[in-house]
């Protein structure tokens, strides 16, 4: 097998192992891929850039069109014409497909699925807005006579420009909001796996036992959630650790697993799954399936 397949091979089954935290739950529950370092941003922005302005080409068709954002007649005639919206929707499948691949990289880099869903958004929403900005630009310039008039929304008998600027404004808002909270979420996530990786490298390792396993009826990108006890020993004395637990529903440890326990002096904890004793997952791959619909 070459240095590729076996690369690709241990990242599948690192993914597949379930995700233990001791400090944070849901989408703010961070990891790091052995032999990986922490998380950059750089890297990233060719692909958000890239989504960003395939959105914006996508969003053009929809805001010219529909939105009443067509600077002149024979523009929003073109925007309109079969090939136009025909190749709208080829960008917009594109622009999905790259969107996506900006989050598997965003959830790669920093190991946390609330900022590559950041990312995510602030590609759709950065790419929508910049479309209906420019159009409703272009069309308020292009008739310097035509007044701009929120009540047209309500009042118009065809769909007026202002309700495209409304529409892209609350894209603009999201955009804005995403771009707020998206530097505290990366700042999160490569804090956490300095840790793991601070633990890795110079941390108190233990060897502990999976000794409870608490379903919480709740699930995360049909990922089910669970509070977890692991026992171990440091110094003679018997220690509990209390964890959350984010795992696939076939990717269920039993009781009695093995996990690694990476301690230091400040109170970090770090908890793996041992994969080397052979794990042992729950049989029943449906009991914590999400449910559908």
């Amino acid at each position: 097998m070459s240095d590729a397949a076996k690369d690709q091979s241990n990242h599948e089954q690192q993914e597949m192992l379930p995700l233990f935290s001791a400090t944070d739950t849901g989408v703010r529950m961070t990891s790091l891929q052995p032999g990986h370092r922490v998380g950059r941003a750089s890297p990233l922005l060719p692909w958000l850039l890239a989504a960003a302005l395939l959105w914006a080409l996508a969003g053009s068709v929809p805001y010219g069109t529909l939105l009443g954002l067509g600077p002149t007649p024979e523009i929003s005639k073109l925007l309109g014409h079969p090939v136009t919206v025909g190749a709208a929707v080829v960008l917009l499948f594109v622009a999905i497909g790259v969107t996506g691949g900006l989050y598997s990289r965003a959830d790669q880099q920093f190991g946390q699925i609330r900022v590559a869903g950041l990312y995510a958004t602030l590609a759709v929403a950065g790419g929508l807005f910049a479309s209906a900005g420019v159009l409703l630009l272009w069309t308020l310039t292009s008739n310097l006579s035509r007044p701009f008039d929120l009540e047209a929304i309500a009042t118009s008998p065809t769909i007026p420009p202002e309700l495209g600027a409304v529409i892209g404004a609350c894209f603009a808002l999201l955009a804005v909001i995403v771009l707020l909270r998206l530097p505290g979420s990366i700042a999160h996530a490569r804090r956490r796996q300095a840790d793991i990786q601070r633990l890795r490298m110079e941390g108190s390792s233990f060897i502990g036992t999976l000794t409870a396993v608490n379903f919480t009826n709740s699930w995360l990108l049909n990922d089910p959630m669970f509070k977890v006890e692991v026992s171990y020993t440091a110094g003679d004395a018997p220690r509990v650790v209390l964890a959350r637990m984010r795992t696939s529903a076939d990717r269920v440890p039993v009781i009695g697993s093995r996990i690694l326990v990476l301690t230091d002096d400040r109170g970090t904890t770090q908890l793996e799954l041992d994969p080397s004793n052979g794990a042992a997952f729950e049989p029943d791959k449906g009991k914590y399936a999400a449910p559908e619909g």
